[in-house]
């Protein structure tokens, strides 16, 4: 690397450093590892329902199963979207607000070592709780200690993306240039600050929701235990405060590196910097308007939901000004199709696919016809493999020179591009359909019945296209690492536009 290879550390100098793009890039290594793991149980899960029955076995039985899917579905959520999202603002943020650093370094450090302790207990306790653990399986049946050790864990990592979030908007608001208005930063700095508002204000109500999780555990309290007077719909209602928010964090700072790189692969200004403060503002303000819009199922009036599916809906508008910003910035410009390029775009395509199954599930009437269904599913990955995970896989490749000082190989990511959005698109389009036809998510078998059956092995082979797009990514990281071709760092796309100063280095701490 620019920052490590030209003049090489030794390892603890790297791992104990409080330096923000140390910082940032151990965030990212560790995001990224997750990335990798948490994948290879989805490979596991999809293979498993290739075939109906027991003619695949590879999990030996639903236990197994439930075990797979939390452990992938918390992995994916709070060990690969948030921390690569802290990880890149790490890098970035100081410079794009002309600071030398973060606000609090050390307590920088101590947040991204708060995430590895939280990873260990989840991986550790293999809980079967599913990612949500609403009671009163939670409290009253699921294995301890592994569920125990999963409340800690999210309790670790949520505490950590606090402290993280709170340097985030210290260094914004208090520690940028007094010469640079707030209204002349980056988008991709406005993404970050909205995001770790809204950590801010979601976070801290499941945190209450953890604690009064584990006290009806230990039978010292009966807050959602129904045995004991409880209401295990006040839980639901306090986790989707939290995650549909939560939605949002993991959505926004993805927009925010799509505002980075479509002006620049389009050699064209954005089309309006302020509509897109705008829509990152209605966003997260919409995202507090709509949590119970997961919860049309459980008896709610019908004057409840109807005002939450007409908040939910308010989303739609916010998301729209995003997409219109980028097309209209893309219209007329002289694009290049560079692998960040690629990805962008991909993400946009598969973003208006997710955005388009989001509207069904607001609306009531259809919710129902498709609620704990397998579209649920489909829909929620389209999001976050389809937008937020090509977003960050082409910003790797877009801060690839900057970091490394070396080309990645164009050819294998194009290569990569093209297997990754195929294959998502044969996994969760397929899945809408599966839905459609009824098959619940969270099931360890399916009816042996077509079209079930072809439908699950379409969305299979697409899960392997997508794992062999995944490899390619892996070894092209690795080898250009190694022995890539040295970047010219004034203009490594050769797009002739300004690039912040990524290679820009205070001394360390």
């Amino acid at each position: 690397m620019v920052l490590e290879v030209k003049k090489p550390r030794p390892m603890w100098e790297i791992l104990f450093s409080t330096h923000h793009t140390d910082v940032g890039l151990l965030y990212v290594y560790l995001s990224l590892t997750a990335f990798i793991i948490g994948g290879a149980l989805a490979i596991a899960i999809r293979t498993e329902l290739f075939l109906p029955g027991d003619a695949i076995n590879i999990i030996p039985d639903s236990n197994t199963f439930h075990r797979i899917f939390t452990v992938h579905g918390t992995n994916m959520l709070f060990l690969w979207l948030i921390p690569f999202a802290s990880g890149i603002g790490n890098y970035l943020i100081p410079i794009m607000v002309r600071y030398k650093d973060m606000a609090w370094p050390k307590l920088n450090a101590v947040a991204f070592w708060m995430i590895p302790v939280g990873m260990a207990l989840i991986w550790l306790g293999f809980a079967d709780t599913t990612w949500n653990a609403y009671p009163p399986y939670s409290i009253i049946r699921a294995p301890g200690p592994a569920a125990e050790m999963w409340i800690f864990g999210l309790k670790i990592l949520g505490i950590s993306s606090i402290l993280g979030a709170i340097n985030f908007i210290v260094t914004i608001l208090r520690m940028k240039h007094p010469d640079l208005p707030l209204m002349k930063t980056s988008l991709f700095v406005w993404s970050t600050l909205v995001t770790s508002l809204m950590i801010i204000v979601a976070i801290p109500t499941f945190a209450a929701a953890l604690i009064m999780l584990y006290t009806d555990r230990l039978g010292v309290s009966g807050f959602f235990n129904p045995a004991m007077g409880g209401d295990p719909i006040a839980y639901q209602h306090l986790f989707w405060f939290t995650f549909h928010p939560e939605v949002y964090i993991f959505l926004i700072p993805a927009v925010g590196m799509m505002y980075e790189l479509i002006p620049k692969f389009s050699r064209k200004p954005i089309f309006s910097y302020q509509s897109g403060v705008a829509a990152f503002v209605l966003l997260a303000i919409v995202g507090f308007a709509s949590w119970a819009h997961h919860m049309y199922a459980t008896g709610m009036s019908f004057t409840e939901k109807t005002v939450f599916m007409v908040g939910t809906l308010a989303a739609v508008p916010a998301s729209a000004m995003h997409v219109f910003n980028w097309i209209a910035t893309m219209w007329g410009g002289r694009i290049k199709f560079a692998a960040p390029m690629s990805f962008a775009v991909g993400g946009l395509v598969l973003f208006f696919y997710a955005g388009a199954g989001g509207i069904v599930n607001t609306a009531m009437p259809l919710d129902f016809l498709t609620h704990d269904s397998y579209w649920v599913v489909g829909h929620f990955h389209l999001f976050v493999m389809g937008l937020v995970t090509f977003a960050f896989i082409g910003f790797i490749y877009y801060m690839f020179p900057f970091i490394t000082g070396r080309m990645y190989s164009e050819r294998a990511a194009m290569v990569q591009f093209w297997l990754m959005f195929v294959g998502v698109s044969m996994i969760f389009l397929t899945q809408h359909v599966l839905g459609l036809y009824g098959q619940p998510r969270r099931v360890f078998d399916y009816v042996p019945v077509q079209p079930l059956i072809i439908m699950n092995q379409i969305s299979t082979v697409g899960a392997w296209i997508t794992a062999a797009g995944a490899a390619i990514f892996v070894w092209n990281l690795i080898k250009s690492t190694v022995s890539g071709k040295p970047a010219k760092m004034d203009d490594p796309f050769a797009i002739g536009e300004q690039y912040y100063d990524y290679t820009r280095r205070e001394p360390h701490h």
